[in-house]
């Protein structure tokens, strides 16, 4: 096989390996398996006989069966530049990039950053340079690195060899980057071009979503949810059914971007997306609970008489926030998604179930009616309308 041909073929590995990675990502317990176990120091031991290519493609049918770990030693050696090679320099930039895609299967994400981003060092131009960049952006998003995302983002923007669904991946990465610094106006103008491609291209138009786009719904609902959720009511607003309104409506936009991430069948979005609903109504909960009563609830009766009317008008939104995180713990079990944000889930959903069980006791303590309390609901309403 000669050396043009020899790279060739490598190529057309790390395509394939690249839309492995995807799928294996989107499918669940399959991509990142936790009982893996992870070796800082691989030991690895090969027929001395077997050329740099034979290792290649042995650790390249490993990796195609389901064996990441087996697999990724023998990429991390051929990566190694001292590793001797008789087709191509270029070969170790290939086994570093297919190296991290082993280790991500694995579930060492830190790992799989290192070989990536040791692939795009190596070799920036081209294919695997491409792929590395995009690979690394995305394990930039799920360890929440934004400022590494950000400059990730706009190393990709700044390709010309992009097609477009990497392209609005790209813009969905630089998104979500500046909204996370807290700047939402900023990443809009991002988001709204990666919009763009996704209505020329009708991407998800048959109701399921490629995993690309999902981060740029993502970063659309977090637009959206720093925006509702900077309506605020301490200090009361003058119109505070306005701005209720305003920011229950907000709360619905967000829902709805990030439940266009979840289109994406991929765990790990859909885990940050369900959460982040959860929270949105957890966010209103306390947020108009802590409306001071009014001044003519000058008695202590009338100040509990308020306070159990607030408590009975919005404890659906405990009840709506707990349904989402358990919704979510349960997309983790079943698809042995283990990230953060199922861990955040949980503590959510503890506080939530505390605070329900808080607030029907203190209900059911008042000396009122539902009925008693649902005047005092419609007393409040003409006041603050």
């Amino acid at each position: 096989m000669t050396k043009c041909a020899n790279v060739g073929r490598w190529c057309a590995v790390g395509l394939l390996l690249s839309a492995v990675g995807c799928q294996a990502h989107a499918g669940g317990p399959a991509s990142r398996p936790p009982e893996l176990p992870v070796y800082a120091t691989p030991v690895l031991v090969t027929p001395t006989d077997e050329t740099p290519e034979e290792m290649f493609e042995r650790a390249h049918g490993l990796l195609l069966e389901g064996l990441a770990k087996e697999a990724a030693p023998i990429f991390d050696r051929l990566a190694q530049p001292s590793e001797p090679s008789a087709a191509s320099p270029e070969l170790p930039s290939f086994a570093a990039f297919n190296a991290g895609i082993a280790w991500e299967q694995i579930g060492d994400l830190r790992t799989a950053l290192a070989r990536f981003s040791a692939a795009l060092k190596n070799h920036p131009e081209g294919e695997v340079g491409k792929w590395a960049a995009l690979r690394s952006a995305r394990l930039h998003a799920a360890l929440e690195e934004w400022s590494l995302l950000s400059a990730m983002a706009d190393l990709l923007l700044a390709r010309e060899d992009l097609d477009d669904v990497e392209r609005l991946e790209a813009h969905g990465a630089k998104g979500l980057a500046v909204v996370e610094s807290g700047d939402p106006d900023s990443a809009e103008k991002y988001i709204s071009r990666g919009r763009d491609i996704v209505e020329e291209r009708r991407l998800g138009d048959g109701g399921r979503l490629p995993v690309e786009v999902a981060e740029l719904y993502f970063a659309l609902g977090e637009v959206r949810r720093l925006r509702s959720e900077s309506i605020s009511f301490v200090p009361l607003p003058e119109h505070f059914a306005d701005a209720l309104e305003r920011r229950c409506q907000g709360l619905l936009d967000a829902q709805s971007a990030y439940s266009d991430a979840m289109r994406s069948y991929d765990a790990r979005w859909a885990a940050m997306s369900g959460y982040r609903v959860g929270q949105l109504y957890q966010q209103l909960y306390k947020d108009v609970m802590a409306i001071a009563p009014p001044k003519t609830a000058d008695t202590a009766d009338k100040k509990r008489l308020f306070q159990g009317a607030m408590r009975l008008r919005y404890r659906v939104l405990l009840e709506k926030g707990l349904t989402m995180m358990e919704h979510t713990i349960m997309l983790g079990v079943r698809t042995g998604e283990a990230s953060a944000w199922i861990d955040r889930a949980r503590e959510a959903k503890h506080e939530l179930t505390s605070s329900l069980l808080e607030q029907q006791a203190l209900i059911a303590k008042l000396p009122y009616s539902e009925k008693e309390l649902e005047l005092a609901l419609d007393d409040l309403a003409q006041r603050y309308r």
